[in-house]
């Protein structure tokens, strides 16, 4: 029980410290590359790392994110590029959508570039609405991600529980077959005492009747 409740102190510490940490990010608008020689205007948030499962735990957020809306994508290497869809979220009009990211140095950089047409991408001049839209959904992903380390956690420690766990059951196994064999042990040890204790009495008789059979032997030998 004091274990139980050691770790759910932990998860409570451990959530309330998230918690605190995910205050509004500042999200910048620049140009973004998109292509080896091409920079179209996106958004861009940036925030600490946390831990080492952050860049895995942003890769969930946004699949999940992105199955959520239906769009069908492409990704490579945490990348991801999107063709002539329709993202709810942003606007009801069909575009290009591209979402980078990259983990470098204990920090997280994610950025989003929405393009309406021909690199016509969303600005705040010209799209005010949809700009507001990506904006709110770079700091909302920050918050998923949080909960998505937290996940991530969890179940690490529950893997490690599975396997405390079987460490348990093999030990308490090996106790049980250890204390049968002590038993046995003892049955042999009182089975070895008895014949003992008989071979003791088996090699006293054999020695009275042999010392009977020197005497007699003598006696004989008297008689010539």
């Amino acid at each position: 029980m004091k274990k139980i409740n050691t770790i759910f102190f932990v998860f409570v510490v451990l959530f309330l410290a998230l918690s605190i940490s995910v205050s509004a990010q500042n999200v910048s608008e620049k140009p973004i590359k998109i292509e080896k020689k091409k920079s179209l205007n996106g958004f861009e948030v940036q925030f600490d790392a946390m831990s080492e499962d952050a860049e895995k735990a942003l890769q969930i957020a946004i699949e999940k994110w992105l199955d959520s809306q239906k769009i069908k994508y492409k990704s490579k290497k945490g990348n991801y590029h999107a063709k002539e869809v329709v993202v709810k979220q942003f606007s009801d009009k069909t575009s290009d959508l591209h979402i980078f990211i990259e983990e470098k140095k204990g920090k997280m950089t994610l950025q989003a570039v929405q393009t309406l047409g021909y690199d016509l991408a969303v600005n705040s001049k010209e799209h005010p609405q949809e700009a507001q839209n990506i904006r709110s959904w770079l700091e909302n992903m920050v918050k998923e991600v949080r909960l998505e380390q937290i996940n991530l956690q969890i179940a690490a420690l529950q893997d490690e529980l599975k396997n405390k766990e079987k460490d348990i059951e093999k030990n308490q196994k090996e106790d049980k077959n250890l204390k049968e064999s002590i038993e046995e042990y003892k049955k042999k040890i009182v089975e070895a005492e008895k014949a003992i204790e008989k071979n003791v009495a088996e090699q006293k008789d054999n020695e009275q009747k042999r010392e009977a059979l020197k005497k007699k032997i003598a006696e004989l030998e008297k008689m010539k």
